[in-house]
């Protein structure tokens, strides 16, 4: 499944992605040419289980390479239009820079080898470019409650309360505060680390605050009756 990302410049300048969703990655690879800022070691993060003596790069980070030295010359308030094709739609929208760059650069890390990343492929099967921290919050707690019911239906013991949930998105935090680190560190680029800490705060929010962020949600389900 390929999912293709379009930014179009005032400037008439158009840069394209292709996302492969279903990429396999060849840790086997040569990787002597590699940016220095992808080695595995760069900054590691704190709960990454990856061994450095059998992984030598990172491989979230050799994803994402090509992207952020792309955008680490553009100011993150730049405007442009963002066209978004998947197999079944297209998205489009005329937005800063940084929204883009994150909605990209969150497609492209949910579908890397990362083993702690790869906890969001499913959200990346569904992708929904653009969304609002609203929408990434529902779209969590529902993809998560789906995969719950289906452990039920395979005998298993379901996580009814989200704990599993709430685990998940700390253990995303500890990866994206490393990787805004990480970046900051090699590009010290406006529009890159602006995108990486969206992802924190959103995986902060649900990790601290899941309950009192759904309960805002309540009036979607249930209206009040005079």
């Amino acid at each position: 499944m390929i999912i293709e990302y379009f930014f179009d410049f005032d400037d008439k300048k158009q840069l394209h992605f292709q996302v492969d969703l279903d990429r396999q990655f060849d840790f086997k690879q040569d990787l002597s040419t590699a940016p220095e800022w992808t080695k595995l070691n760069n900054n590691k993060c704190s709960n990454c289980p990856l061994k450095i003596d059998e992984f030598s790069h990172c491989p979230a980070a050799l994803d994402l390479d090509k992207v952020i030295r792309e955008f680490q010359q553009t100011p993150a308030i730049t405007k442009l239009r963002v066209t978004v094709v998947t197999p079944e739609r297209e998205y489009a929208k005329r937005l800063s820079l940084e929204e883009g760059v994150r909605a990209l650069m969150g497609l492209i890390m949910a579908t890397s080898a990362c083993p702690v990343f790869n906890t969001l492929r499913p959200n990346a099967r569904h992708h929904l470019p653009f969304a609002s921290r609203e929408e990434s919050v529902l779209r969590s707690a529902s993809l998560y409650l789906m995969n719950q019911y289906l452990v039920a239906q395979e005998g298993g013991e379901p996580d009814w309360e989200l704990k599993g949930l709430i685990k998940t998105n700390e253990q995303l935090q500890l990866v994206n505060h490393a990787f805004w680190q990480r970046v900051m560190a090699a590009f010290k680029s406006d529009a890159n680390s602006k995108a990486l800490l969206s992802f924190f705060t959103v995986s902060a929010s649900i990790s601290t605050s899941l309950d009192s962020q759904l309960a805002k949600m309540k009036n979607v389900f249930f209206s009040s009756i005079e």
